[in-house]
């Protein structure tokens, strides 16, 4: 999907910040929307693979499985890319969900 030196170097840039940042840094290495959104899958699964974040909604921590949230963004993402208005959709509740960051000594920094 994204070469473990573009993972890397998207990952340093995103770090405390919400999925909208990790969505605008994808726009570079995709060809269409539905390319995009496939890569930020990916990073969004890696990312909770190698526990580096965690998911809520509304405040609520998640535990479905990675799939079944990847289902969820799929099926939630709007049609068009314009829909996303610049990445704001991902603080809307149309968005399946937040991220939150997790620190060293256990705790979580909410993006």
């Amino acid at each position: 999907m994204l070469s473990n030196e573009r993972y890397q170097f998207i990952l340093e840039r995103v770090k405390g910040m919400a999925l909208d940042a990790v969505w605008l840094y994808l726009e570079d290495d995709s060809q269409s929307y539905e390319e995009r959104k496939e890569k930020f899958l990916w990073m969004l699964k890696k990312m909770v693979d190698e526990r580096l974040i965690t998911l809520a909604k509304d405040g609520i921590l998640i535990r479905d499985s990675i799939e079944d949230v990847l289902d969820q963004f799929r099926m939630a993402f709007p049609a068009y890319d314009g829909d996303l208005n610049n990445g704001i959709w991902f603080f809307t509740p149309s968005c399946p969900c937040g991220i939150g960051w997790l620190l060293q000594d256990g705790s979580i920094d909410w993006a």
